[in-house]
């Protein structure tokens, strides 16, 4: 089974986004891979990789906040190609941790809203025509989600996360928000692009352990392994696009 020959991920600079990279580029040895970070001149771990990697990773100044950011990155992309196989948008924050939905104010909701889903939107916009001028059959448009955004799965998320910060509220209400708001903008998305030959895969990549979320149970070896795996075997035929790292099918 052939891999991608173009692979864009957006939201490279650290953490998971940085480990998908270094996992695409040794799954897949002669592609070219275009990775974002907002300041790619402070992007030490992302420079660094591509010293290793000159000619097949390509990086790119991208502000998922800034619609002409992103609109920008996509001409820079479009000197090189015009046909992505796969664009992985990775971008997130977590904001508003530590007190109840009526006391944080609006503002961790607004910042959560912008980069979750605003940039995602972006991102859609400007590089859904590189996608639809791919040839490959397993091309997709990859929304970086989380179980977090389930409503089906809610409650018992709130039993377990109360237990674990000892609150007895929600302490991460604004960006569950965010993720269940960029759930539905996939689905709207996967309705208008699975019909054009690409599919839209909303993709929880689980509890990471990383500096944005220390209460993570996996590694991020374990989790990209995962990503990449699910990814690779995602197409137009497959029904299920509200998935886990492992294949689990997600409920909305």
């Amino acid at each position: 089974m052939s891999g991608p020959s173009t692979v864009l991920v957006i939201g490279a600079s650290r953490g998971i986004g940085l480990a998908l990279v270094q996992q695409i580029l040794t799954c897949y040895p002669s592609a070219n891979v275009y990775a974002t970070a907002r300041d790619v001149a402070k992007a030490s771990d992302l420079q660094s990789l591509a010293a290793l990697n000159r000619g097949k990773l390509h990086l790119i100044t991208a502000d998922v906040m800034d619609p002409n950011s992103i609109k920008a990155a996509a001409a820079e992309i479009s000197q090189r190609t015009d046909s992505l196989d796969h664009v992985i948008y990775n971008a997130g924050i977590l904001r508003g941790v530590g007190k109840n939905i009526l006391e944080i104010g609006i503002e961790p909701l607004k910042e959560n809203l912008e980069t979750n889903v605003f940039g995602a939107y972006y991102s859609a916009v400007e590089f859904t025509p590189f996608l639809l001028n791919s040839k490959f059959e397993r091309k997709s448009l990859v929304l970086m989600s989380s179980n977090f955004g389930s409503i089906v799965l809610a409650d018992t998320l709130f039993q377990l996360k109360t237990a674990a910060f000892g609150t007895d509220f929600e302490p991460t209400a604004m960006y569950n928000i965010s993720k269940t708001t960029l759930n539905r903008l996939g689905k709207e998305l996967d309705q208008l692009l699975r019909p054009q030959g690409v599919p839209v895969l909303l993709l929880h990549p689980g509890l990471v352990k990383t500096d944005m979320n220390p209460f993570g149970n996996i590694g991020l070896k374990e989790s990209v392994i995962g990503i990449v795996d699910v990814i690779s075997k995602y197409s137009v035929a497959t029904k299920e696009n509200y998935v886990g790292w492992n294949s689990e099918t997600l409920p909305w």
